[in-house]
Formats: structure tokens, sequence, C-alpha cells
């Protein structure tokens, strides 16, 4: 079976862009890298009928740091940019995690933050971590510009809170909060492969004991989650290693895995609240170094 026709677009603005968007509807998906777009369209899994290429649109294509507002990444700002940034290195370790064990070296050179985030994959590497970081998505549409906080932004498998002529043109990061640590890990079959379980750990630390303890967890429900029997475990106590462990078993209880090609039901929480357990200790760590 032949691919529909397919009607392409290379807009010089975002109001064009966005009006070409709302014009066409759900026939329509921008691209930014185009790694998430064209791979669907390949294997039959998404066909719109429209495409709006980004690229040409100036001005989106940053990885800024600004001591007031903090990390700044435009729309276009490829991935491998982001991994290789010295600032995300320094003051966001987290981020840095995440988005330098996508996918390929080609793929990072290709895709965006800013699609991997639209794309709304429950297994998305970045989400977790930007939830974490308090990142903010900047949307401009017909109505003008508007925040939304990343946590709310992807609303399930594939589907996001941006509305008809929406396009997500910044991640704003706001500066790192003292004495935090966090970080990111995946358990997938090869490195470069979508996670079949992600985790992400920030924690806050008050002399020997964790303070404050966040974990998100994702490709274990339809879109990433927050863990708070992990989160409670670890609160107010020193983290010794069998408290660690309780808290994975814990975080990995608040999952909804399913059964699939990658492995059943109970492998993928053991596999969990192993993940829980590491970024756990890497986050303490980090955290231990900032204060």
């Amino acid at each position: 079976m032949n691919l529909p026709e397919v009607a392409y677009f290379s807009p010089a603005s975002l109001a064009e862009a966005s009006a070409l968007l709302a014009a066409h509807g759900e026939r329509a998906r921008a691209l930014a890298g185009g790694t998430a777009v064209l791979g669907k369209m390949k294997q039959r899994r998404l066909l719109p009928r429209v495409l709006v290429n980004l690229k040409r649109i100036p001005g989106l294509d940053y990885v800024r740091w600004e001591s007031a507002q903090g990390l700044r990444i435009g729309a276009l700002a490829r991935l491998e940019a982001v991994s290789a940034s010295v600032e995300v290195r320094k003051r966001y370790p987290i981020l840095h995690d995440a988005v330098s064990c996508m996918g390929t070296l080609e793929i990072r050179n290709t895709g965006t933050l800013a699609g991997n985030l639209c794309n709304a994959s429950p297994a998305a590497e970045t989400l977790p971590a930007l939830m974490l970081l308090e990142a903010v998505a900047r949307v401009f549409g017909p109505a003008g510009t508007r925040d939304i906080p990343v946590a709310e932004l992807v609303t399930g498998p594939g589907r996001t809170a941006l509305g008809a002529g929406e396009i997500l043109t910044e991640i704003e990061i706001p500066p790192p909060a003292p004495g935090w640590g966090g970080a990111y890990d995946k358990f997938s079959l090869r490195r470069m492969d979508l996670a079949v379980a992600g985790a992400a750990a920030a924690v806050a630390m008050q002399g020997e004991a964790v303070r404050e303890a966040r974990i998100v967890l994702s490709a274990v429900a339809p879109r990433a989650i927050r863990a708070p029997g992990g989160e409670a475990a670890v609160r107010g106590r020193a983290p010794q290693e069998a408290l660690l462990a309780e808290a994975g078993r814990l975080a990995a209880a608040d999952a909804s895995p399913r059964a699939d090609l990658t492995g059943g039901v109970a492998y993928k929480r053991d596999a969990l609240a192993a993940l829980v357990t590491r970024v756990l200790r890497v986050a303490i760590e980090r955290a231990r170094r900032a204060a």
C-alpha cells in the first residue's frame, strides 16, 4: 500500500507556521528534528496529510544560560547541543543524564528536546528530568504566547496539552535550587533503545538525612508519574543502602507496567526498583556535593 500524498510547507515565521497548523488541524504535524514524526510515518503508525517544517524559522536554535531566568532551550536546539552544553553538565546533571542516553549520536544530532516532549511517548527520557527541574514549556499559537508546566504538557500516550495551531517554542528551566541533587537512568534492551523502565530522582539533604525527595517514573504508566511511596520512604531518614532498596520497591509499587515483548510485569517492577535505588544513590551523592 502506497503512502498518501503529503503536502509540505516550510514557513519563515511562527505566525505562518501556527496558521498552517491551525488550518489543517489533526491532519497536520510540525517538524523540528523530525526523528519521531518521520519514524512513525515509515512504520505507518502516523500518516499526516500536511507537514509543517519549522527549520526556516529564525531564533529557535539555542541553549542559553541566564542567571536570572535559568536555562533556555529553543525548539530547534538539537539534543546533542543540550548534552554538550557546559551549563547543562555543570548545573543540570539530571538533564545531561537523560539526554546523553537517548538513541544514537546520529539521532541526537538530528532530534530536538522540544520534539521529544511533543512526541509524548510514555518512555520519553527527558520528561522525568524536566518535571523534577520544574521546567516550563513556552507555547506560541493563534491566541498568542502562554506557558505550560512541563509536568502538565503530556496528557497521555501521543497526546499533549497543545491546542490547535500551538507550537512549543522554548523550554525554560529555573536556576537550580541550592543543595539539591538529581539523577536519571533507564533500563533498556540496548542503551540506544527506548526505556523499558525509567526513573529520575531529586533530593535535598539536611545533615545526614534526606530532607526532601521527589521521584518520577517513566515507561511504566501511560505518562510519566510521581512515586509517592518511594518518596515518603526516604524523607527525613538517613539514606542507608537497605532504605534505598526499600524506596525502590515502594516506588515500583506505584507504577502500572504492562507485559509486552520487552518483559512481564514482575520483571519490569524489579528493573524499576533497581533503577530507583540507583538514581536515589547518585542524587544523594550530588546533593551532598552541592550542599
